[in-house]
């Protein structure tokens, strides 16, 4: 029988989130009597998105495609997995194949209707070119349609990650006439809360699809997202009532409570760190990755930047989560400057070495630039801050023209082995050096063996602690907190522990 909360769903809770809601209403997260379910919310963005097709998007558009489509599975907030697209799910006895049970009175924003061959025709796309989710369903050697609300998904090596993975991005669904439809990149055709009213550079109006299957579970009359690159400009928009709501960075929550706006926080499976590209500049050589890790200092960033909040970490995962290695807990004391000049002077470069690293134009990320530039000008490496577009940013960490790039990187969405193939194996999406260590493929495999969470942890622990003592293409800053603000009236996003975000749920007040 299907769980439709599998036991990794319970790990994953592990990480200890408080739920919190973004207002004052007296019932809580879903809002008070004084709501508006005809109001419009305002949400301000860092950014516009890369693409409203799931197969072309970049790591921080679920904010935008969860408004748009429903995934086979549906991730909550809290991390817990429930019925989705799909209201069962289970693996076959001989663990070759996954089989789902469809939802049935479901369409298309189109008026085409959701249905076993809709799912096969999406899972076969997603997994060809150009689609940057065929990495994410490599296990899927085929589909079968069952039945028209039964699929079999089967399978040629273990597929324990795979129901994670269908919560994502992999598993959200498009009508399949508009599979093919370059059209697609602007105007989303799925089966979810809301339909694209407008796209302009800077802003997205969404509003509510009366044919929803599930449209009780719409709290408001829509949702306007604006773009402000700056963190500042954000918050001001938020005390001067332009926005609703918005995400700050931990070094605000001061300057928000002062002004009366409600605060919400909680863990996040996401990290502050260096992506590197280990054919560029001198990155090929472990020691020196080795000696840029050790050049940082981590806990200076967190206070200064952060106000502490952003966990001083040399691994992609944060401590409680089940993918974390407990045994690497080195926060403090893996910062060595002496260590770092030593290891450089191993590698042949005494006297250091220049590279240019690219920035995404957030404050936040040019000032963790400019704190990493400052640390690792003292050991000798001398680099260059060049900043760039969000989409720019995108489109060089995939095609690999970069050295170097301060990243904000997913390390637990769809699935902790995902990333792990992503980042750490020959021909993943962000490893275009092709950095490649022996036994990690095996170890990866391993952990995709089961879908429990204490079978998974050792394999992927292991991976961790085996590319760390390697010298990581992708060097950890700090593990960071989820911060959010909202004026006095906002209430019901709970904290998106994996970047699922649910604004339906969102009510603002009269």
């Amino acid at each position: 029988m299907a769980r439709t909360t599998p036991r990794w769903a319970a790990a994953t809770l592990a990480i200890g989130l408080v739920a919190g809601c973004g207002g004052t209403s007296g019932d809580g997260a879903r809002g008070g009597a004084g709501a508006d379910q005809t109001a419009i919310f305002k949400y301000g963005i860092p950014g516009n998105p890369t693409s409203l097709d799931p197969r072309r998007s970049g790591p921080l558009d679920p904010i935008f495609l969860n408004n748009f489509y429903d995934s086979l599975v549906r991730r909550m907030p809290n991390g817990d997995l429930k019925p989705g697209l799909a209201t069962e799910w289970k693996f076959t006895p001989d663990a070759k194949a996954l089989e789902f049970t469809l939802r049935t009175g479901v369409t298309f924003q189109d008026g085409a209707a959701f249905d076993a061959n809709a799912v096969q025709a999406n899972i076969e796309a997603a997994k060809k070119p150009p689609s940057v989710l065929a990495g994410a369903l490599s296990a899927v050697s085929s589909v079968d349609v069952v039945s028209p609300t039964q699929v079999r998904l089967n399978l040629s090596v273990p597929g324990g990650h795979l129901v994670n993975t269908l919560a994502g991005e992999a598993g959200m669904m498009i009508s399949p006439a508009k599979l093919d439809s370059e059209d697609l990149k602007a105007n989303p055709a799925g089966t979810g809360p809301y339909k694209l009213a407008s796209i302009a550079d800077g802003k997205l109006s969404l509003r509510p699809w009366e044919g929803y299957w599930n449209k009780a579970a719409i709290r408001n009359g829509g949702i306007d997202m604006t773009v402000y690159s700056d963190e500042s400009t954000r918050l001001r928009a938020l005390r001067s009532g332009q926005s609703d709501g918005t995400t700050i960075t931990p070094a605000q929550i001061n300057e928000a409570k002062s002004a009366g706006l409600t605060i919400i926080t909680g863990p996040n499976t996401t990290f502050n760190g260096i992506l590197l590209n280990t054919s560029q500049s001198e990155f090929g050589n472990p020691k020196v990755r080795l000696a840029m890790s050790h050049a940082i200092d981590r806990k200076a960033i967190s206070d200064s930047l952060y106000a502490g909040a952003c966990v001083p970490s040399v691994q992609p995962y944060q401590q409680n989560f089940w993918a974390y290695n407990p045994a690497l807990a080195y926060q403090d004391s893996y910062y060595d400057e002496a260590k770092a000049k030593a290891l450089l002077a191993e590698a042949g470069l005494p006297g250091g070495f220049e590279f240019e690293m690219l920035v995404g134009p957030n404050t936040s990320y040019q000032q963790l630039g400019q704190a990493i530039q400052g640390q690792l000008e003292k050991v000798g490496i001398r680099m260059k801050l060049t900043v760039v577009e969000f989409t720019q940013m995108t489109s060089v960490r995939r095609t690999g023209k970069f050295a170097a790039t301060v990243a904000l990187v997913q390390a637990g969405r769809p699935d902790p082995s995902q990333f792990i193939a992503d980042f750490y194996t020959t021909g993943g999406l962000y490893n275009p050096g092709g950095f490649n260590l022996p036994g990690v493929g095996e170890l990866l495999t391993q952990s995709r063996t089961s879908d429990d969470p204490a079978a998974r942890a050792k394999p992927t622990q292991e991976i961790v602690a085996k590319v760390l003592e390697a010298g990581p293409p992708v060097i950890p800053v700090c593990g960071v907190a989820y911060v959010a603000a909202f004026r006095q009236g906002v209430a019901g996003l709970e904290v998106p522990v994996n970047g699922d975000y649910d604004f339906s749920s969102i009510t603002v007040g009269r």
